[in-house]
C-alpha cells in the first residue's frame, strides 16, 4: 500500500532508470544524496518531458501535478506571478529615466552640467513592495551587460559591519589578499580606484548597517563615493527619512548629501498593468476579481507583491476542473477574509489547516535558523534539514519539485520572506520567518509530532 505523501495525498514513487547491463553500481553509499532544488523553469520542462496521460490517470500523481498537467496555464501563471521573477516589471518610468542618468555620470569625460542627477551617491526609497529593487536590477544589469559598469549588489540583511560590506566588495573585484580591520579601507579604495570600469555598488536594505556598533565605518562608506572619481553608490531601504533622522551628520556636509528618489506605492491602473503584462495571453483570472484584488491593495498598501500573493492564493481555492479553471471574485474575497484573521498572534496563526508537510517545513526552517549565529537560512541547508527530519519520523520525503511547492505555499501564506541570493544561485537565496519564532512555536507544538521536533 503506497504510504501518505505530501499535502495528505499520495506522491509519485520515483521511476527506476534503466542502466545499461554492462555496467553494475554498488548500492554502497558513502554519504546522503538529496534531491536537487528545482526552478520554475526545472518545473514546466519536467511536465512537458512527463507523458501526461500515464501521470493522470495514475493514483500516485499528486493533485498539484495533475492540475498542472491538465492545465499547463495554471503553472505558467504560477510562474508569471512569482514575486521573484527575473522577468522586468513595466512603469516607472520616469525613475528608470534618472537612474540611467544617475549610472551614466562617470561614463563622459566631461561633467553634464544640464543633467538633473550630479552626484555619486543615489538613496533610494519608498514603501515595500513598490518596486524598488526590480527596477534598480532592471536598469543596472543593462550597463553591466554592456561592460559600462561593474555592477556589485548586496543585501545588507546578511551583513553585520561594515568590514562583511568591504570583504565582499574585494571580492568581486578579484583580491586575493586577507582582508583585515587595518588593511580593509587601504585595499579597498586602491582596488576601486585602478579597476578598469567605474564601480557601482549597490546596498538593498542599507538600513540594516545602522543597527550595528560600527556607525563611523557607516558614516565613512556613505562618504566614499564623493572621495573618488571611479565609484558611485545607490542605497535602497524604505524609511522615508533616513538620511534626516539616522545619519545627521550628512547635513553638517551638504555635498555629502545623496540624491533622493522616492518610489510611491503603485495605483490600481499600474497594478493591473503589470499583472496583466506578467499573465500575457494566460487567460485564467476574471477582469472583475483583478480589479478587485488592485483595488483593495492599492487603498490600504500598494504593495505589488501582495497582488501577486492574493492571486497566487486565489489559484487554489478554485473548486473547477483544472481544465476549465476560472479565477473570479468570490475566490479573491476569500483569499482576503483568511488573511485578515492573519495577525501576530498564536490564536490566530492559520497553522491548523495546513498541510502536515508544510508545518513540518516550518518547524525545519526554526530549527535552522536556531542552528545558525547569524539567523540565516538558505534553501539548501533547510531542504537538508527538512530531509533528515523526514528521515528520522519515517516520513516519505520530499523531492526538489515538492519542496519548492511547499516553499511557494508558505510564502503564500505569508508565513515566510524569500530574499533572492546576491550571487543569482537559488539554492542560495534565504528564508526568512515573517512571524516571531514563539508565536510559531506556541501554534506548532500543540500537535504531538511537531512538539517532538521542536523539543528535540
Amino acid at each position: 500500500m503506497p504510504r501518505a505523501g505530501l499535502r495528505n495525498s499520495l506522491v509519485e514513487q520515483p521511476r527506476s532508470v534503466e542502466e545499461p547491463s554492462a555496467v553494475k553500481l554498488s548500492r554502497k553509499r558513502t554519504r546522503k544524496v538529496l534531491h536537487p532544488i528545482a526552478t520554475d523553469t526545472d518545473i514546466v520542462q519536467e511536465d512537458s518531458c512527463i507523458s501526461s496521460t500515464s501521470l493522470i490517470d495514475s493514483i500516485c500523481a499528486s493533485p498539484a501535478r495533475r492540475a498542472r498537467l491538465l492545465n499547463p496555464q495554471l503553472s505558467a501563471a504560477k510562474v508569471a506571478l512569482h514575486s521573484h521573477t527575473t522577468r522586468q516589471i513595466c512603469g516607472r518610468e520616469e525613475e528608470r529615466r534618472l537612474m540611467r542618468e544617475f549610472c551614466s555620470q562617470k561614463l563622459s569625460k566631461s561633467s553634464d552640467e544640464n543633467g538633473t542627477i550630479n552626484n555619486p551617491c543615489l538613496y533610494i526609497y519608498g514603501a515595500p513592495g513598490t518596486g524598488k529593487t526590480a527596477v534598480v536590477t532592471s536598469v543596472t544589469t543593462t550597463f553591466a551587460e554592456e561592460d559600462r559598469l561593474k555592477v556589485i549588489f548586496l543585501n545588507c540583511m546578511s551583513m553585520d559591519l561594515v568590514r562583511d560590506v568591504l570583504q565582499h566588495l574585494l571580492e568581486q573585484l578579484n583580491c586575493k589578499t586577507k582582508i583585515t580591520t587595518k588593511n580593509m579601507w587601504t585595499l579597498s579604495m586602491s582596488y576601486v580606484k585602478k579597476n578598469s570600469l567605474p564601480v557601482l555598488l549597490i546596498l538593498d536594505e542599507v538600513d540594516e548597517l545602522l543597527s550595528s556598533s560600527d556607525m563611523e565605518n557607516v558614516y565613512k562608506l556613505l562618504e566614499w563615493p564623493h572621495q573618488t572619481s571611479n565609484l558611485l553608490m545607490i542605497g535602497i531601504a524604505n524609511s522615508l527619512d533616513l538620511t534626516d533622522r539616522l545619519l545627521p551628520r550628512l547635513q553638517l556636509k551638504p555635498e555629502h548629501k545623496p540624491y533622493l528618489l522616492r518610489f510611491s506605492p503603485y495605483n490600481r491602473e499600474e497594478m493591473l498593468s503589470i499583472v496583466n503584462d506578467r499573465l500575457g495571453s494566460i487567460e485564467l483570472f476574471d477582469r472583475n476579481a483583478l480589479m478587485l484584488c488592485a483595488s483593495k491593495i492599492a487603498s490600504t498598501t500598494g504593495d505589488l507583491r501582495t497582488v501577486f500573493d492574493v492571486c497566487r492564493q486565489s489559484m487554489e481555492l478554485t473548486t473547477d476542473s483544472p481544465a476549465k479553471m476560472n479565477v473570479g471574485v468570490s475566490h479573491m474575497m476569500e483569499v482576503f477574509t483568511n488573511n485578515s484573521q492573519n495577525t501576530n498572534s498564536s490564536d490566530h496563526i492559520q497553522t491548523k489547516s495546513l498541510p502536515t508537510f508544510e508545518k513540518l517545513l516550518l518547524c525545519s526552517l526554526i530549527v535552522c535558523l536556531r542552528a545558525s549565529k547569524k539567523r540565516v537560512c538558505t534553501r539548501a541547508k533547510l531542504l537538508m534539514i527538512f530531509h533528515d527530519l523526514c528521515t528520522k519520523y519515517k516520513l516519505p520525503a520530499a523531492d526538489g519539485f515538492e519542496f519548492e511547492g511547499l516553499i511557494d505555499a508558505l510564502e503564500a501564506h505569508g508565513l515566510v520572506k524569500i530574499i533572492p541570493s546576491k550571487n543569482k544561485i537559488k539554492q542560495d537565496d534565504q528564508i526568512h520567518g515573517k512571524v516571531e519564532e514563539n508565536v510559531l512555536i506556541d501554534a506548532l507544538q500543540d500537535e504531538t509530532l511537531l512538539g517532538m521536533v521542536l523539543h528535540n
